[in-house]
């Protein structure tokens, strides 16, 4: 096989690692950034009514400004009369699902991740084998431009290799601690949604008893 062919063959499914990372990467950062939730001056309108066990007025401020896990707030809506068990079940059931639409691809880069890195060790041996064919062929003394050209090729498919897999975990990491973010920020509102129902549930029982 031609030198440059075997440079190309190298060359090729790095660049397509890159390519693909590059693009989930993007889908990722698109999608996540405009996953809404609510800014700090409403979370702590929120709250304050939620302490207070005014639902309907926490309920209202969500309404004006919907986030981003509002279907999740409308299925616990949805079980408000039923037992906090089958409540928290409920809501539990509904993040999972809204937890795997934020991580969705995200095992992409690190699959991208580990297959770099090797590609590009491949592409370090396949260097080296060319640059001794180089020194077999050679007639006269071995010069550093007979074996330059395969070394340069090892060297740079590795370095490309752990620089795209770098990329990938950083942006993993990066993702990943956005979304976990997210995700807190929304369970601890629903857990403070599902306490002040149930209280409201059992004084409206106190009261109907008395």
């Amino acid at each position: 096989m031609p030198a440059n062919s075997l440079s190309i063959a190298t060359g090729i499914p790095l660049l397509l690692c890159s390519v693909f990372a590059l693009a989930i990467a993007i889908e990722r950062i698109c999608f996540i950034l405009t996953r809404k939730g609510l800014s700090k001056q409403q979370k702590q309108v929120v709250l304050s009514a939620l302490k207070q066990h005014q639902t309907n007025d926490a309920l209202a401020v969500l309404d004006d400004s919907p986030t981003s896990y509002q279907p999740v707030i409308e299925e616990m809506m949805s079980h408000r009369d039923n037992s906090k068990a089958v409540r928290d079940e409920a809501i539990q059931i509904m993040l999972v699902r809204y937890a795997n639409q934020l991580q969705r691809r995200m095992s992409g880069l690190i699959t991208i991740a580990s297959l770099a890195p090797m590609l590009g060790l491949l592409g370090t041996i396949i260097g080296l084998m060319r640059s001794f064919r180089d020194i077999g062929i050679s007639q006269g003394p071995v010069e550093p431009s007979v074996v330059a050209d395969g070394l340069w090729q090892a060297l740079t498919t590795t370095a490309a290799g752990m620089l795209i897999a770098v990329f990938c975990v950083f942006l993993h990491a990066l993702i990943n601690s956005r979304i976990r973010h997210h995700l807190a920020d929304a369970k601890d509102l629903l857990n403070l949604f599902s306490h002040s129902l149930e209280l409201q549930n059992a004084s409206g029982s106190a009261a109907s008893a008395g």
